[in-house]
């Protein structure tokens, strides 16, 4: 997985400084300028995420646009120092190899500490093997597909309407159409994302996930994990799934181990395909060094370089546009797959008009959360009719929002779009105030031969900087159990 990255960086630089001695005819100058410019490259990245972060003095230095002359003056000032020396450059350019190599070790400490997570946290918990033990395929037909698409913050419909003053009985009622079961009383069980993706992929509550997550902690350490390496994941895979995932720009739910990782940033690097593309640890090299600046450059600009070299706004527009384009495409794939998608919309920010058109700010009385309902609602129907459509066996699709929208009550905030398509009967194994800690465990039972006990509905909420302090909330919808 390294061995093509360092091959193309060692050739690279070994042809760089063959000609740099060609032009010059000292050795050591061009060693020392090989060696400034490799320092200067490979820190980059790294510089720049933590500037991203920090305002010095002030001044918001984590732009490219600041960053980069910072960059081509130090390069500049370097190069003239190292053309004007007379003296004996050797001790010097070691010096600077020794820096340049260790700058180089970075990515690759980091593509290890990862696999090594990686491996440690599918080897770690028995409870995964105990349910895939228990449960077996379909006999005599191709096992469904199963997408499980998670709508940031979208929020049940009782609370759109009142308190957004937006109705969505008209998408609710298409779904249904289209054979989808809707939980009109569903609430999420956890207020924040980390939570409850940990929950609901983990096939129950958090305080059974780890002894940690009590009341005192406010650490999230181990949560991403759970959402990664889930038992949810392992058990499918363990029957034969293939586990496809996106990009999501949160790093928590980029499931980038998975068999295939789909990201608008290395489709976009990546389109003329050459050697089969960029793989994770190239992606990892280019964001920390100066291919960052191609990355953010060829994400916004891809037809030619402007001045104004990011707008994350942009970046997030396109990576959800990229992520509905390639749902498409998935049905015709081979082999029975779990495809996990956490779309950070209608969440902020708010990049989509209601018909689509990008909105590049946010108004200060901003019907932004609502206009992104109202396209989702537009792009969701056709999509999810297109993907069952062109499966070859009829797919499970589970269509829910993490939390409620962000701004509302504790009560409202946990109310939640819950839609399933569960075909060949399962459901009936569906109720209304279904939450989603017992989403798999009906799916595994019906699909699977599973005997999961459901456990029982309860929707908890916290703040965000004391996470596991959870105050119970009770279902308030009239008509609701």
């Amino acid at each position: 997985m390294t061995l093509r990255a360092l091959f193309l960086s060692l050739m690279l630089i070994a042809a760089l400084y063959l000609i740099l001695n060609l032009f010059i005819k000292n050795q050591y100058k061009a060693g020392l300028i090989i060696s400034l410019t490799a320092v200067l490259f490979f820190s980059y990245g790294h510089v720049y995420n933590y500037l991203k972060l920090q305002e010095p003095f002030g001044i918001p230095l984590g732009r490219h646009r600041f960053l980069l002359l910072i960059l081509i003056g130090l390069l500049a000032a370097g190069l003239w120092l190292i053309l004007r020396h007379k003296g004996n450059l050797l001790s010097v350019t070691r010096m600077l190899n020794i820096i340049a190599a260790i700058v180089l070790l970075f990515p690759m400490a980091q593509i290890g500490i990862f696999g090594i997570r990686s491996v440690a946290a599918k080897l770690q918990n028995p409870q995964h093997d105990r349910i895939a033990a228990e449960l077996r395929l379909p006999a005599k037909t191709r096992p469904p597909d199963i997408y499980y698409i998670v709508l940031d913050a979208y929020a049940r419909d009782d609370t759109l309407l009142e308190d957004y003053g937006l109705d969505i009985r008209p998408f609710l009622e298409s779904l249904e159409d289209l054979g989808f079961y809707i939980a009109h009383c569903s609430k999420s069980n956890y207020a924040q994302t980390r939570l409850s993706l940990a929950s609901s992929l983990n096939l129950d509550y958090i305080d059974k996930l780890g002894d940690q997550y009590k009341p005192g902690n406010s650490s999230r350490v181990g949560l991403s994990e759970k959402i990664h390496h889930s038992a949810v994941r392992y058990t499918l895979e363990q029957l034969g799934y293939k586990t496809i995932a996106f990009e999501t720009g949160f790093k928590t739910t980029q499931l980038e181990d998975a068999d295939i990782y789909l990201s608008y940033q290395i489709s976009t690097l990546g389109k003329a395909q050459v050697l089969g593309g960029i793989n994770a640890f190239e992606k990892m090299l280019l964001e920390t060094s100066a291919g960052r600046l191609v990355t953010d450059g060829a994400l916004l600009h891809p037809q030619f370089f402007q001045p104004d070299f990011e707008n994350p706004r942009k970046i997030h527009r396109q990576r959800i546009l990229y992520t509905f384009e390639q749902l498409r495409n998935l049905p015709n794939t081979p082999d029975p797959k779990f495809v996990f998608v956490h779309l950070v919309i209608p969440h902020g920010p708010y990049v989509f008009g209601p018909n689509g058109e990008f909105v590049d700010f946010d108004k200060p009385v901003n019907p932004g959360y609502q206009d992104q309902i109202k396209y989702i609602n537009k792009v969701f129907v056709p999509l999810l009719e297109e993907i069952i459509n062109q499966s070859p066996t009829e797919p499970i699709i589970i269509l829910q929002g993490d939390h409620g929208a962000i701004h509302a009550s504790p009560n409202d905030r946990m109310n939640i779009l819950n839609a399933y398509y569960l075909p060949i009967g399962g459901s009936y194994q569906l109720y209304e105030n279904i939450t989603p800690v017992n989403t798999f465990r009906v799916i595994f039972n019906h699909y699977f031969g599973g005997d999961l006990e459901l456990l029982e509905d309860t929707s908890y909420f916290s703040v965000y900087n004391r996470p596991y302090e959870l105050t119970p909330i009770p279902e308030r919808r009239p008509g609701c159990p």
